[in-house]
């Protein structure tokens, strides 16, 4: 008898402890579950130029090309975000940005010194090759002060892209081989080279990988390519709020393990036509820090 009262005390102990074993374990679930559906997701509204190939384009209702899939490893890599992708004209890009329609823009951005004053910017995220392209058996170019010695006449260049930004620093640093810079609203990389390649400008500076889809037109093929002539780190630019400087600071952290894998390069190498981290300069270039 004292056995069997044993047995069956031993019984509804072990009962006991399953059953309240069983109880911490569903609340512990419960417990993961609420804290999982729970967690905010921020939409991060990314606007992108839709004439700017290699770099972005429209694609299945979001951003294609060298941006839109580096975008995409960004926000699988950042489960807190939802990125929601559109392309449009780069002008309505930059006035959705200032005004917060969008959060970020994403596209072959160089610093200037308006962008970063105006806007929050990642760290770089990418390297252009920059190249003047003439006309073939026309004048030639290999450095800017060829252009300025030659008193080549430029392509126009919309005074809201970085290239702009760049010939105005390289006059005011060299006064005595100045360039002539002439202004103009959004134009395309195709328009701006096919005057080139018709005559009416002598030369166009553009990178590397904006010149070469259009090299393969008809009125591309009336064009040829300088050397390197340098490398220009492009930028993430964001709006400027408290939500996304905390954006800022997780993209420039998902951006420098991008890096240290070497799927920066990987993307370079398959959507810039080369390999921009290998030419001369480049880790000082990428790595240089501006604020």
């Amino acid at each position: 008898m004292q056995k069997n009262k044993l047995i069956k005390r031993l019984s509804y102990g072990l009962g006991a402890v399953v059953i309240i074993g069983g109880f911490f374990l569903i609340r512990n679930n419960h417990k993961t579950t609420d804290s999982s559906s729970n967690e905010k997701v921020t939409t991060v509204n990314v606007a992108a130029p839709n004439s700017n190939r290699p770099y972005t384009y429209p694609e299945k209702g979001g951003i294609g090309g060298y941006y839109g899939e580096l975008l995409k490893r960004i926000d699988k890599d950042l489960p807190q975000y939802k990125f929601k992708e559109t392309t449009t004209s780069q002008n309505s890009v930059f006035v959705g940005l200032q005004s917060g329609k969008y959060d970020l823009a994403a596209s072959n951005w160089w610093y200037s010194k308006e962008r970063f004053d105006n806007y929050l910017h990642s760290d770089a995220n990418g390297l252009d090759d920059l190249r003047l392209i003439t006309h073939k058996g026309g004048k030639t170019a290999n450095s800017l002060e060829d252009v300025a010695d030659k008193k080549l006449k430029l392509a126009p260049i919309s005074t809201d892209d970085a290239r702009y930004n760049f010939i105005e620093t390289y006059n005011k640093k060299n006064p005595k081989h100045q360039i002539d810079l002439k202004g103009i609203g959004d134009q395309s990389a195709g328009d701006a080279l096919k005057e080139v390649a018709n005559g009416k400008y002598d030369v166009a500076i553009y990178p590397y990988a904006a010149y070469k889809p259009v090299s393969e037109t008809a009125e591309g093929k009336k064009l040829e390519a300088s050397k390197s002539i340098g490398l220009e780190d492009s930028y993430f630019l964001l709006n400027k709020n408290d939500k996304n400087k905390k954006l800022t600071k997780d993209i420039n952290k998902e951006l420098k393990e991008l890096e240290k894998e070497g799927y920066l390069e990987k993307l370079t190498k398959k959507y810039l036509y080369e390999n921009t981290f290998k030419l001369p300069n480049a880790d000082k270039t990428f790595n240089e820090k501006v604020k």
